[in-house]
């Protein structure tokens, strides 16, 4: 297999990029402008940007010294706080903030799938339900913003994209001050929770000191008479009538208190008064009865009415403000009985201790003692905490707090349009540069001598030139054939082709021949195409009109008996042709009917005249023509021989 060269070959690459740079700028310039009708069609979308810093360490207020945490632990909860900000729950608080449900860009719309449905008559199109628009609502908003952490830094980025540059700051603004209020609001409910814990714990203490009283004294009570023979101390139950009496005293006040409190919020003066046993307030009530009987005889509305109302409102006054100090009055003699009864329980109490009892007496007391100690701690333990949780709860601050609030933006961020523009632009480029190499190598044919030969891995001599307009001689005047530019126009581009073609035949002849050609026989120069129309004619009269201008005997036959067009380009009209020669009379005779005479260069020309309506390979096949050729080469010295196309017609094969 012959080796393919592979080399690029730079000088190939640019003259086919100048060849079809037509291509190239048209399908630029095609791209650029179908992009910028895109671009220019499209609804600006801006985005507007929100930093906030999340500060890791543990805010308490109470205990400034408790804020260290690790750096692993640092990562976390900046990254939670990311996946927080991107939560359903915060988004839900800024649709309700800014009534997104009811805005123009992100409220619930009918989707496009069932707006085709629908004018295709296959289901009727139906506004979303209340629960369907909240959630289109929300993941609409979704869409439109993003959250990410800026690198390894305590700051996070909030973007929020609108068709309005001013929405889009209020979204993003909204979003940082929703993630931070619910951060606020979640330390605050955790330690509002914990305080709830503490109270009914609380409550419990409380219960298990009352229990622990009440186990004590009734434990002195059953035993004081046997405490009291064993130690021989009379003063304990002295102590213990005094501590009854003070009980039923506490109890009674603790009663009437009470009692009178809730008269009091009742407005019952009456018993108000009937609870004081105060001569004042009877006074009070007396002027008080006797004013709401003026009011019942006066005409309601009257000046008389009003005067006995306003003295009445001063009255009740009175008696409120006697009812609260007698009240407060009760309240701290209540107090002070509490503290008698208190004092005379620890005096019994400390009395017992230091009594000389039985072991196993004095036991059960220390115990008993140390379960109330213990309950009273535990007691106080936990109202100290209680204390310290809502104090928490009232000053809690947010770990986040917003360092740069986003601002409308002046620019659009959809659609870039520079950046567009020049990606197209690119795109086009190379699409264009491809579209040129794709046209070049398979649609467009071969282009240049190079290809021809990287292709067909052949020698090629020269490339003739194709004349997109018809040709014309020096007066100006359209000529018959392209051919006629070797004698109108010798030093055309097609007529220094043809020459080069013909210097190119020669050196091959002389290569083949050796340093002594025969020139008894002349040299017979078949031109044949793959397809009609590729010019073969054309090149065959004016190849032998370059060797007959040289100075050379030169014959032309046409030989595409399908269809010879040679008689027409040399301006020469023949009843009989070489058809008929082959068919009917193949003598010499018959050979100068149909022999002609180029005027213009003197080159002979076997001429066609007419088209084969029969299969015509066996006639160039056969003897008669190979007699024909025989006895050209002996009286030419080039004979060029016109062939029909090799592709469709089998006689250029033989």
């Amino acid at each position: 297999m012959d080796n393919i060269d592979t080399d690029i070959d730079l000088r190939a690459i640019l003259g086919l990029l100048r060849r079809r740079m037509r291509l190239i700028l048209t399908t630029l310039l095609l791209v650029i402008g179908l992009t910028a009708i895109a671009v220019l069609s499209l609804t600006p979308i801006y985005s507007a940007s929100t930093l906030v810093l999340v500060d890791p360490s543990h805010k308490d207020l109470l205990d400034p010294q408790a804020n260290m945490m690790g750096q692993t632990a640092d990562n976390a909860r900046v990254d939670s706080a990311v996946e927080i900000v991107k939560s359903d729950s915060v988004l839900m608080d800024v649709v309700k903030d800014l009534k997104l449900v009811d805005d123009a860009e992100f409220g619930p719309k009918i989707g496009l799938r069932e707006q085709i449905l629908a004018r295709m008559h296959i289901k009727t199109a139906a506004v979303p339900d209340a629960d369907a628009a909240l959630r289109q609502v929300l993941d609409g908003l979704a869409r439109a913003t993003s959250v990410r952490r800026i690198g390894l830094t305590y700051l996070i980025s909030i973007e929020a994209r609108s068709r309005n540059p001013q929405k889009a700051a209020m979204i993003a603004n909204a979003i940082a001050s929703a993630y931070i209020a619910n951060q606020l609001d979640s330390k605050i409910n955790s330690a509002l929770a914990s305080r709830d814990v503490l109270q009914k714990r609380i409550a419990q203490a409380s219960s298990a000191i009352v229990n622990s009283e009440k186990a004590f004294d009734a434990y002195l009570a059953e035993n004081i008479d046997k405490i009291t023979r064993e130690t021989g101390r009379t003063d304990i139950a002295d102590m213990r009538d005094q501590l009854e009496q003070a009980n039923a005293t506490l109890a009674n006040a603790q009663q009437v208190v009470s009692s009178l409190d809730a008269d009091l919020r009742r407005k019952d003066w009456a018993a108000v008064v009937k609870q004081l046993k105060s001569d004042v307030a009877a006074k009070l009530e007396a002027q008080r009865e006797s004013l709401l009987n003026g009011m019942r005889k006066a005409v309601a509305g009257s000046a008389e009415s009003q005067s006995l109302r306003a003295q009445l409102t001063r009255i009740e006054q009175q008696l409120s403000n006697q009812a609260s100090t007698e009240l407060k009055s009760l309240q701290q003699s209540v107090t002070d009985s509490d503290g008698r009864a208190t004092d005379l329980r620890q005096k019994i109490r400390t009395t017992v201790m230091n009594s000389n009892l039985p072991p196993e007496v004095l036991s059960h007391i220390y115990e008993l003692q140390q379960g109330s100690e213990v309950a009273r701690s535990q007691y106080q333990t936990l109202l100290t905490r209680l204390k310290d949780v809502e104090a928490q709860a009232d000053l809690q601050v947010a770990d986040s707090r917003v360092v740069s609030p986003a601002l409308p933006p002046n620019v659009a961020a959809f659609p870039n349009t520079r950046l567009i523009l020049v990606m197209s632009a690119l795109t086009a480029l190379g699409l264009g540069v491809g579209l040129a190499f794709l046209y070049e190598h398979y649609i467009g044919g071969f282009t240049s001598e190079g290809q021809v030969e990287a292709v067909l891995h052949t020698r090629v001599v020269s490339a003739i030139p194709r004349l997109r307009s018809a040709p014309k001689d020096a007066d100006g005047d359209a000529l018959v054939s392209v051919a006629d530019l070797m004698t109108t126009q010798p030093l055309s581009v097609f007529s220094e082709a043809i020459r080069r073609v013909r210097a190119a035949i020669d050196q091959i002849v002389r290569h083949r021949q050796g340093p002594a050609p025969d020139k008894r026989h002349g040299m017979v120069i078949m031109v044949s195409s793959a397809a009609p129309g590729d010019g073969k004619t054309t090149l065959a009269l004016a190849m032998a009109r370059a060797y007959a201008l040289s100075g050379r005997r030169t014959l032309l036959i046409d030989g595409d008996l399908r269809k010879p067009t040679i008689h027409h380009q040399i301006g020469t009209q023949s009843s009989s042709g070489l058809i008929d020669y082959l068919t009917k009379a193949p003598d010499s005779e018959y050979l100068a009917n149909i022999l002609s005479r180029d005027e213009s260069t003197g080159v002979s020309v076997i001429v066609g005249a007419r088209r084969s309506d029969m299969p015509t390979d066996q006639l160039v096949s056969g003897s008669a023509f190979a007699r024909l050729l025989q006895q050209a080469r002996e009286h030419f010295d080039y004979i060029v021989l016109d062939t029909p196309p090799a592709g469709p017609v089998v006689d250029a094969l033989y």
